[in-house]
Parts: C-alpha cells; sequence; structure tokens
C-alpha cells in the first residue's frame, strides 16, 4: 500500500507548487493591514511592538499571504508545510490558532483569516511587498494612525531597537571581544608589557563610538532623505533624533568612564618599576650563588660493561660530601631530579641558581673504569676544570676518594683560593662489596617508584650492613627506607622497623642530619611532636639552608596548627630552592588543606611550570578544581594526571566525582582501583564502603569495606592515637558499623583536640547522621562550612540529601 500512495502523494505537492507560487520579495517583508510581517526575520510588528512567530507558522502566514484571498485546504497547507497531504490535521489547527495569537485576530470576527467550514482557510487581506528602500520597520500610515505620547515614544523605542545603530553596535562588541582574546594570547608571546593589552583594549573602547557614530549619521540621512520623499510626519523623525541621540550619549559617558579608568591605569603601569616577585604564569628565576655547586648525574657509554650503579651514586655521594663543608652550598639531589632531563645550562642557572656545575662520564677499558669529569661556569658558559680519573673495576671504593678529592679541591680553589687538601674526604668504608651493596641499594632507593623498589634498596642495605655493621652511612640509607615505605604502605610493622634503625644512629655525628631528619619525621608521624621538633631543629643546624628541614618543619607546624609559622617555613623553603617543584608542591597542599584555594591552585600552576611531567601536582591541581566547583578543569586535571602515572589517589579522586554524581556502581569500581594500589589506606576503604552503601544490593560489601577501613585506621592510631583526624576517621567507619557507643567514645576525643580541619567537621556529621541524632549533625556541618567546606559540595552529596533545604539556609 505505501508504494501505491507514493505517486499519488507526489501529484498532489506538484499541484500546491503549481497553483501557488510565494513570491520572493514577500521574503523581504511585507504588510497585512496594519501589520508588518517580516518572514526572515520571524517577527510580527504590531501597535509599534515586536511578536516572534515560530518558523512554521511563518511558512504558513507566507503561503496564505500568497494565495490572494483565494481558499485553500487544510490538505493543501499540510503538503506546503509538512511535505504530506496526509497529515494530521491537529498540525494545521494548532499553526493557524498560533498565527490568529500573533496578529491578534480572532476565529469568530476574523480580520485576517478566515474558516471556511469543510474547505479549509482564506486571507482577508491583500498583501503589500514592503518597499526594499524603506528604513521603517512600520506601515506606510502608522504614524498617522498612532496616537497618544506613550505610544509614539514605544513606537520610536522599536524604530531604534530594529535600528542598523543595535545591530553594528552588536557586531563591534563581538568583533572586540574576539580581538580581546587574541590579545591576551599573542602579546605576551612577544614580551608585551601588560599595559600594551589595556592600549589595545583603549583604542577599542574609543572605537566604539566613533563606529556607531557613523553609523548612525547614516541612517538619520536616509531616513530623512526618504521622510522628505515620501511627506512623511518630519516632527516625528526629530523626535526619533531625539532617542537616537539620548541613547548615543548615554553610550559615550560610559565610554568616557571607561577610557579615563583604562588611561589611569595604563599610565600607572608603565611608569611603574618593575618587581622582583614570582609572577605565576611564568616559571621563577633564582638568583646565582658565587659558590654554589650542582652534581648533575654521571652516565656511562658504555652500560654492558659498566657498573652501573656505581656511576649513578657517584652524585649523590659527592652531594653528601660537599654538604659538609661550610665554604660551598650544594644543590639537593631533590632540586636537581626536579630538573627536565635535557635542561640547558642557562635553564639550569635560572632554576637553581648554583654557579657551578659538574658532570662526568664513565668508561671501561680493559677493566680499567675512566671516568671523565668537567665543571662548567654557568654564568660565562665556560668549561673551568676537567679531570680523568682512573682505577680497576674492583677498587671503586679508592676511585670514588681519589675523585672525591679532586672535584672538592678544584672548587675549593676556584671559590676560595685554596687547593690543600680537605681533612673531611674519610672513606664511607674500607669493604668494597658493603660500599657496592649500599651503591646498588641507593639507586634502588632513588628510582622508587613503588614499594617493590623500596623492598629490593632495604636488602641492599642489609647485606651492606651485614658484610660491615659499622657503615653508618648503609643505616642511615635504611632508616630512610623503613620510612618511606611506612608512609607508602601504612604498614605499621614497616613504622617500628625505622624508629629502631634512626635511633641507634641518631648519636653518630657523619650522618647525623640523616638522621635528625629522619627521626623527625618519625615522630611527627607517630604525634610525639615535641621530639619531632627537637630533631628537626638539630638537623637544621647541621644544614641551615636545608629545604627539606624547612619542609619538614613546616608540615609538622602545620599539623599542630601554627598555620602563620608553617607558612613562613614553606616560602622560606621556597626561597631556598626557587627551581624545586617539590617544594612548591607541599606548600600548595598546606594551602589546600586550609582551604585557600585559589592560593593553591598558583602554587600547583608552578609546579607543572617547573615540571610538566608530575602526576601528583595534575592530581592535586584537579583536587583544588573540584573544590571551588570547577568540575571541567578538575577533570581536565586528573585525565592528565592518570595519562602521566595512574596513582591510587586519582582514581580515588575520580571515584569522588563519579558518587557526587550518584553513579555509585562506577564509583565503585574506580575506589576498587584505588584499593589495588594503596590497599592498607584506611580512606580509600571508607569510600568504597560509601559506594557500596548507595549501590543496590551491595549492603554487606558496604559492611566489608568499612570493616576494613577501620581495622586499618585502628593499626594507624596505634602509632599515633592523638591525631584527630584518624580519631574522625575511626568514630565515622564505628557509625557505619551501626557501633555508636564506640563512635560517640572517639568522637569525643576529637572534641577535645579543638581541631580547625572542615574535613574533621565533615566526618563527625555523618557520624551524627548514621546515628540518629541530628541536634549534634547542625552544628557540625554550620562549623565545617565556616571552616571553607564548600556549601555547594554539601548539596551535592548524597549523604545530606535530606538536609538541602536546612543546608541552603546556613549564612
Amino acid at each position: 500500500m505505501s508504494a501505491s500512495n507514493e505517486p499519488e502523494v507526489s501529484v498532489s505537492l506538484d499541484k500546491v507548487r503549481q497553483h501557488f507560487v510565494v513570491d520572493a520579495e514577500l521574503h523581504q517583508g511585507f504588510q497585512l493591514g496594519s501589520l508588518v510581517i517580516e518572514p526572515d526575520l520571524g517577527i510580527v510588528i504590531r501597535n509599534a511592538q515586536r511578536y516572534h512567530l515560530a518558523p512554521k507558522a511563518m511558512e504558513v502566514l507566507l503561503y496564505l499571504s500568497s494565495t490572494n484571498g483565494e481558499i485553500v485546504s487544510r490538505e493543501q497547507i499540510s503538503a506546503f508545510a509538512w511535505g504530506d497531504n496526509h497529515a494530521a490535521k491537529t498540525n494545521v489547527t494548532h499553526v493557524i490558532s498560533e498565527i490568529r495569537h500573533v496578529l491578534d485576530d480572532h476565529k469568530e470576527c476574523p480580520t485576517y483569516i478566515q474558516t471556511i467550514p469543510r474547505k479549509g482557510y482564506r486571507m482577508l487581506l491583500p498583501t503589500v511587498a514592503k518597499s526594499v528602500n524603506s528604513i521603517w520597520p512600520f506601515p506606510a500610515d502608522q504614524v498617522h494612525q498612532i496616537s497618544g505620547s506613550e505610544k509614539k515614544w514605544q513606537l520610536s523605542f522599536s524604530l531604534l531597537k530594529s535600528s542598523r545603530l543595535i545591530n553594528a553596535s552588536a557586531a563591534y562588541l563581538v568583533v572586540s571581544w574576539v580581538l580581546l582574546q587574541v590579545f591576551s594570547i599573542i602579546l605576551p608571546i612577544f614580551d608585551v608589557p601588560t599595559w600594551g593589552g589595556k592600549v589595545g583594549a583603549l583604542c577599542l573602547v574609543i572605537g566604539f563610538p566613533l563606529v556607531i557614530s557613523f553609523q548612525w549619521y547614516k541612517e538619520f540621512k536616509i531616513r530623512k532623505k526618504f521622510a522628505y520623499e515620501n511627506n512623511k510626519n518630519h516632527r516625528f523623525i526629530y523626535q526619533q533624533l531625539s532617542v537616537d541621540s539620548f541613547c548615543i550619549l548615554i553610550i559615550l559617558l560610559i565610554i568616557y568612564y571607561l577610557s579615563t579608568h583604562l588611561i589611569e591605569k595604563i599610565e600607572r603601569e608603565s611608569n611603574s618599576q618593575p618587581l622582583n616577585v614570582i609572577v605565576d604564569n611564568k616559571a621563577p628565576i633564582a638568583n646565582v650563588v658565587e659558590n654554589a655547586v650542582a652534581i648533575l648525574p654521571f652516565h656511562a657509554t658504555d652500560l654492558d660493561n659498566n657498573p652501573q650503579y656505581f656511576i649513578s651514586g657517584l652524585q649523590e655521594e659527592l652531594v653528601n660530601l660537599l654538604t659538609l663543608k661550610a665554604v660551598f652550598k650544594v644543590s639537593s639531589i631533590r632540586a636537581i631530579n626536579a630538573l627536565e632531563p635535557k635542561a640547558s645550562i642557562e635553564e639550569i642557572k635560572n632554576i637553581l641558581g648554583v654557579k657551578y656545575i659538574v658532570e662526568g662520564r664513565s668508561k671501561v677499558v680493559n677493566s680499567v673504569l675512566i671516568i671523565n669529569t668537567i665543571m662548567t661556569d654557568v654564568v660565562t658558559g665556560f668549561q673551568v676544570w676537567s679531570d680523568e680519573s682512573k682505577g680497576s673495576i674492583d677498587e671503586l671504593v679508592i676511585l670514588y676518594s681519589d675523585l672525591s678529592r679532586k672535584i672538592t679541591n678544584a672548587l675549593r680553589l676556584l671559590i676560595v683560593g685554596d687547593n690543600a687538601e680537605n681533612k673531611i674526604n674519610a672513606m664511607p668504608t674500607e669493604n668494597f662489596a658493603a660500599y657496592d651493596a649500599y651503591l646498588q641499594g641507593k639507586e634502588k632507593y632513588r628510582n622508587s617508584k613503588n614499594i617493590n623498589s623500596l623492598v629490593a634498596a632495604e636488602k641492599l642495605f642489609i647485606t651492606a650492613l651485614q658484610l660491615d655493621p659499622d657503615f653508618i652511612q648503609a643505616s642511615s640509607a635504611l632508616c630512610q627506607t623503613y620510612l618511606d615505605k611506612y608512609l607508602l604502605s601504612n604498614d605499621t610493622k614497616e613504622y617500628e622497623k625505622g624508629l629502631n634503625v634512626c635511633q641507634l644512629i641518631a648519636s653518630n655525628r657523619t650522618v647525623s642530619f640523616e638522621s635528625e631528619l629522619a627521626l623527625g619525621r618519625l615522630y611527627r608521624v607517630n604525634g610525639q611532636y615535641e621530639k619531632a621538633e627537637t630533631h628537626l631543629n638539630k638537623a637544621k643546624l647541621i644544614k641551615p639552608e636545608s629545604s627539606e628541614v624547612f619542609i619538614s618543619l613546616a608540615d609538622l607546624y602545620a599539623k599542630l596548627e601554627q598555620s602563620d609559622k608553617a607558612e613562613s617555613l614553606y616560602q622560606q623553603a621556597i626561597s631556598f630552592e626557587l627551581g624545586n617543584w617539590k617544594n612548591y608542591y607541599d606548600y600548595g597542599l598546606f594551602l589546600f588543606n586550609s582551604g585557600r584555594y585559589e592560593d593553591a591552585i598558583s602554587q600547583f600552576n608552578k609546579v607543572i611550570l617547573i615540571n610538566n611531567s608530575t602526576a601528583m601536582a595534575y592530581n592535586a591541581l584537579g583536587a583544588v578544581y573540584y573544590m571551588v566547583l570547577n568540575f571541567e578543569q578538575a577533570n581536565i586535571a586528573w585525565s592528565k594526571s592518570l595519562a602521566i602515572k595512574p596513582t591510587a589517589l586519582t582514581f580515588s579522586n575520580l571515584g569522588t566525582v563519579l558518587f557526587f554524581m550518584q553513579r555509585f556502581e562506577n564509583a565503585a569500581e574506580m575506589y576498587l582501583q584505588s584499593a589495588e594500589l594503596s590497599s592498607l589506606d584506611p580512606t580509600v576503604w571508607g569510600n568504597l564502603g560509601d559506594a557500596f552503601k548507595y549501590s543496590e544490593n551491595s549492603t554487606l560489601k558496604a559492611q566489608a569495606a568499612y570493616k576494613k577501613g577501620l581495622d586499618l585506621a585502628q593499626k594507624n592510631a596505634v602509632i599515633n592515637d592523638k591525631d584527630p583526624s584518624l580519631q574522625a576517621q575511626i568514630s565515622r567507619y564505628y557509625s557505619e558499623l551501626t557501633q555508636c557507643d564506640q563512635a560517640k567514645k572517639h568522637q569525643e576525643i576529637v572534641l577535645n583536640n579543638n581541631v580547625h580541619d572542615p574535613y574533621i567537621y565533615y566526618d563527625l556529621a555523618i557520624v551524627a547522621i548514621n546515628c540518629f541524632d541530628v541536634n549534634d549533625m547542625k552544628p557540625f556541618i554550620k562549623k565545617a562550612i565556616f571552616l571553607g567546606y564548600p556549601r555547594q559540595l554539601l548539596l551535592a552529596d548524597p549523604q545530606f540529601y535530606d538536609y538541602k533545604h536546612w543546608i541552603k539556609e546556613i549564612v
């Protein structure tokens, strides 16, 4: 049946097209009685007012206006407008009603469209095409028909809205906005001062009144000429002139204000002296220190025969040795490793602020290890010293001692003019096998990206100590390894091992700095803050300009909620090593935890400027954007973090976003991936429990996840039972397991500490909800918001849905 109908429909359409042809001139506008129809604009002008008409309705009105008063059936209208003469009759009826509403026409007493029962519709008034030269948006005689000053003014503003003046103004503003965006991108590339962009903006502002004045003058001349030629009301012409002039005057006043403001700012910025400050959109530049040196990594040209671990370990050993000499300022391994792999001499100078760099290459010829070392002055670019050291592969300790002595003496000669041998060049051990194991362990430790690398380093350090129990450097390295294993895995056994080793070596003068630093960090972790402060200050006395010490002290004072003191230390650490991205990262974390999100974004952006391949910087940046509700930028940052290196924290953050979007099953998948990478982190298991809690048929999984999180949190509490964040976490997990008595007990421990962390009060509020204590929940929520927790996140949090109306009312 469908095949036989197709010719019939096409014939009907052909008849419609042949019978009625829409005049092309009508598309430019036409007059229908006292109305003006603008089909291309989709508007009808009635009584000097504009009314919008939908495209389909305008198409039907245009078709009816082309019929010269003939009757048109519903089928013809359907065929013309919908391409199907069997379309539903209600389509035509609805469109005709819409047209009548806009035309202010009535079915019972029509002025424009008449309904002919069982036949169709007819247009009652003739159509008059609008003159292409007319600039009037109303019929020829409508001015004379309008009475009353109010309606005339309405007509004047209608004319202003439809004039070229408005169109030209809108076009100019759009073009200006585009140009300003181009200026903001192009000008910094050519190092144009910041006031250069404001000069461009000033030119655009001044050009605006010139453009619209010119356009207005042209249009006024056309109106005046048209009025004289068609005997229009000249009084109305001048009335329209006053309306236009008034609008232009307002625009000129706005332009005058903006121009004077911009001129003052340009003068102020062009006359001001450049300040020596860190600019957010440029990497900071360090000042060159005359006695500063950086030991770059040594490289092996023959990887098969070279003892690679010895060559890669030379850098760290030389740094440790030179650091003990007060006459030198040595760039830390942390700062050097933050450099790009192929950094130029200029980049090294700007980032590290050193005067000299030492680098070297090695090769093996007939079982003889040859190390070629050069020293370069980064200011001049000249090579100021070179050396070739040789030694048997079986005598690496002697070779290291010889090379370190030569480098030390060369630096002393360049910096203080004394080439005497330094008496501190003591060999770390006389047992080559012990030293060999130690160097291999240091290489594993330096490249540690996961727990497996740290385990391998631990085994090698233990081997070195078994061969030489007095090898104190190996003990110090083992202490640091245990500490990092604990921080990475949350395994309390690693903490106990680290504590024992660090305490044994703390009194040894040779590595007292490393020992004191490690002990300070360990005591900070277990809540013995006074001991932590004591050991860190001892480390500070040994190396008064070590950024590692200042960062560790700042972390301690941040834990003690001495924010001003902590922030000062973070800033001092940055000043010591302006090119070390890790210092900016640690400071950014402090700002983030303090609720200063905009400042944190600035610090994390500096990290990325210095080293754009740092996954944890992008992850942290995403977390800050998330807290300021910029979810688009957060997802971009987290995607970059995952592209560089998948981490448990990034997966956890993505899971939280999905959780807030109520995609609980997807959130659980992300948290599971996070748990695979960090299986001993109680927070990850708690987040997984939340996702299962709101997923269908996953109650048992949620309980198991909360139980796992509680067990891990309690193990950590054995090390530091004073940590309020940990106690709040334990309280939260007890409440999820419906053990409210235990939850209340740990809640009291938290409240006795008078904490100022918004995330702690967030956890306590959930405890109150789980234990049906709404009276406690409300002050906790108020406190969390007061301390910086975003209200919008609470409103989006499924755990607070029942209290959304109350949260909205919090001031």
